[in-house]
C-alpha cells in the first residue's frame, strides 16, 4: 500500500503568496483615519504635519485649532517650529467661492519679526488652509479688518491669498 502524500512545497508557496497579498491588500486599503494637515517650518523650509481629524469635525476648525496649538514636542526636538505668536487666536472662520476668511485677533498684527519671518508665517497660514477641500485661497483678517500690516517691515496683505501668491 502506498502511503499518501501531503500537499507539495510549491502548493504552500502558492498558499503563502496567496495569504500575503490578500492581507497586503486588506492592510494597505483600510480606510484611514480622518485628519488635517498643517504647516510649520523647518529651517528654511514649510514642512506638513498630519494631525488626527475628531469624527464630525469640520476642517477649517480643526486645522486652525492644530496651527495655533504649534508643533508637539517631538516635532519641536526635529527642528519644527511656528512663526504664529503664541498669544495669537482664530476668532473666526467663514467660506465663501473657494476663499477661506481667517478672522485672527490683534496679536497677530503685533508680530515682530522681519519680512522673512512674516513671510513664513503667512505661509503656514496659506498652506495649512488651502489643504482643506474646496479652499484655494485663504483671507487674512485682523479683528474682522481685511488690511493686514505684518512684521517690522510692514508686510501688508489686503487680498485673499493662494499658494502661488506665497511661493514659499
Amino acid at each position: 500500500m502506498k502511503a499518501k502524500k501531503g500537499p507539495g512545497l510549491l502548493w504552500w508557496a502558492l498558499a503563502a503568496a496567496a495569504l500575503a497579498a490578500a492581507l497586503g491588500y486588506y492592510f494597505f486599503n483600510l480606510p484611514q483615519p480622518p485628519s488635517v494637515t498643517v504647516y510649520f517650518l523647518k529651517g528654511e523650509e514649510l514642512q506638513a504635519v498630519v494631525r488626527p481629524l475628531g469624527e464630525g469635525e469640520d476642517p477649517a476648525k480643526a486645522a486652525a485649532r492644530e496651527l495655533m496649538r504649534g508643533p508637539n514636542f517631538k516635532e519641536t526636538n526635529s527642528g519644527i517650529f511656528s512663526e504664529i505668536p503664541r498669544k495669537a487666536k482664530v476668532l473666526k472662520i467663514s467660506k465663501e467661492n473657494g476663499i477661506l476668511a481667517v478672522d485672527f485677533n490683534r496679536e497677530l498684527a503685533r508680530y515682530g519679526g522681519g519680512s522673512a519671518r512674516a513671510q513664513g508665517l503667512i505661509a503656514q497660514i496659506v498652506y495649512t488652509f488651502t489643504e482643506i477641500p474646496g479652499v484655494s485661497k485663504v483671507r487674512i483678517l485682523v479683528a474682522g479688518k481685511g488690511e493686514v500690516v505684518l512684521g517690522g517691515e510692514g508686510l501688508v496683505i489686503d487680498k485673499p491669498l493662494s499658494r502661488e501668491d506665497v511661493k514659499f
